[in-house]
């Protein structure tokens, strides 16, 4: 505790006041008088005032939002523009501001400028250590002769053909890891993500637009050890080349494994929708094309485009049945055709279970679509003439049909345009048959009239239930004169 000392005789009292006591008083700042002809200081902004129109207003929102170095891009536009500056009494010119696409096209420099240093620096390190094999890769050039020890020009022509499928089932699974897959998961996938450590390309969501394609990168590289592990059994002396246990063990551990068939089954099922994520980003992204441009360029690649890397692992897994076939064709002793056979088979129906879910996915979605689009009135709509009672008129003005097409086990066999004769006139329906009902549907009337240009617009927004039920004497077959179509 501090005492107060009294004041000594002429010195005045020093009154030092409470911490809750102290406020902030306001500066004085004196009023400059501007002048004409001075420059702002560095740190002021000119926006001039120019009439913008609704077109060219992205412009202006993408120069002011971009960063990395547009202010002082702006401020030199400004000094350099004082003419266009000076405030004068004339009606604005309806021309576009230049100055904004200049702004604009600055800043489409310094984005691209930037991207490109981010992308080169991460191709550099795009090496992926665990899943790269130098053995592996010592392969890629190596012929089937170099690969069979012994003397093979002995041996008959067919046992040289048969050599050559099973050393071609192989070879193109390495072509296919080396070349195709971790060219995309090196070149495209890693430097993408590299790039997002830095902030660039942060819209683009790399699990949507490769899938499980690391999964498939490690199923296809076991799948090339596996070869290798089994190949010294078909080069012990005895064994006259025979690879038909090599076969069946190769594939039994691929058709067995806990998550092979089912990763080439998710990656085939998501590639329409990856497909139409690549072109969404495509359009919303412009860096992301630049992006595409450079990694185009690197060696790796071969001139491969993305779309070209992204279906190769459906068009792996649909040729494997035709390599093996090739090695049944060649195939001496009936008993190895048949276990040959027997895995032909049951790679084929795996492939079958893939192409049923593909197919079950698009038939759903395209359910899904139709459920939005087809109204279901009320029955009180549909049938005006019945009489309903009051106490049913609140529980039948709800439609229960609403979700009803969109059921998992229903399948779409067939749509398209129908006419239908009502009171002497013809009326243009559409059609879905399913495998368990027969839906008719009419277009919704528009309040504006539109040319019609065709016999039928199969670009139609909204659908209208035509009927819930109809009888079977209603329906005939007729013969339609103009395009003699039934």
């Amino acid at each position: 505790m501090e005492l107060a000392v009294p004041p000594e005789d002429g010195e005045p009292a020093t009154i030092h006041p409470n911490k809750e006591q102290l406020t902030r008083r306001y500066a004085i700042i004196p009023e400059q008088v501007s002048c004409e002809g001075c420059c702002s200081s560095d740190n002021v902004i000119i926006v001039p005032h120019v009439q913008i129109t609704p077109n060219e207003s992205h412009l202006f929102n993408r120069a002011i939002s971009s960063g990395g170095g547009l202010l002082a891009d702006l401020q030199r536009a400004t000094i350099s523009a004082q003419a266009f500056y000076a405030e004068n009494n004339e009606q604005p010119k309806t021309r576009s501001p230049w100055i904004l696409k200049r702004l604009y096209e600055w800043s489409n420099r310094a984005k691209r400028r930037e991207i490109i240093k981010h992308v080169q620096a991460a191709l550099e390190t795009s090496v992926d250590h665990e899943l790269e094999d130098d053995e592996l890769e010592k392969l890629l050039p190596v012929s089937w002769e170099e690969m069979f020890e012994g003397q093979l020009n002995i041996h008959p022509l067919q046992k040289q053909k048969y050599l050559q499928a099973v050393w071609e089932l192989f070879h193109s699974e390495l072509k296919f890891l080396h070349h195709q897959l971790l060219v995309l998961r090196n070149v495209y996938k890693e430097p993408l993500k590299k790039c997002q450590v830095e902030g660039c390309l942060l819209t683009v969501e790399p699990d949507l637009l490769f899938g499980n394609l690391d999964q498939l990168c490690r199923i296809s590289r076991g799948f090339c050890q596996t070869f290798l592990s089994l190949l010294p059994s078909v080069n012990r002396e005895g064994t006259d080349y025979d690879c038909t246990d090599l076969v069946v063990k190769l594939f039994e551990k691929f058709s067995k494994g806990p998550s092979t068939i089912s990763a080439y089954q998710a990656y085939c099922i998501n590639y329409k929708a990856t497909m139409e994520y690549l072109g969404s980003i495509r359009q919303k992204e412009e860096r992301f094309t630049e992006f595409e441009r450079i990694c185009l360029a690197d060696e790796r690649c071969f001139r491969l485009q993305l779309e070209d890397l992204l279906i190769a692992p459906l068009q792996r897994i649909t040729r494997l049945p035709i390599l093996l076939r090739e090695i049944h064709k060649y195939t001496d002793c009936e008993e190895n055709k048949a276990k040959v056979e027997k895995v032909i088979e049951s790679m084929t129906e795996s492939l079958r279970s893939i192409d049923d879910s593909v197919q079950w996915l698009h038939n759903f979605e395209r359910l899904q679509q139709l459920q939005t689009q087809v109204i279901w009135p009320s029955i009180v709509e549909l049938e005006p003439r019945c009489f309903v009672p009051d106490f049913l008129r609140v529980a039948l003005s709800r439609q229960f049909c609403e979700n009803l097409l969109a059921h998992p086990r229903r399948k779409l066999i067939h749509e398209g345009p129908l006419e239908l004769v009502e009171n002497g006139r013809t009326v243009d329906c559409y059609a879905f048959l399913f495998n368990d009902m027969f839906v008719v549907s009419k277009t919704k009337k528009c309040a504006t009239k539109l040319r019609v240009l065709q016999p039928f617009n199969l670009n139609f927004s909204k659908l209208l239930i035509y009927a819930l039920q109809l009888s079977i004497h209603e329906l005939q077959k007729t013969q339609d004169s103009r395009n003699n179509r039934l």
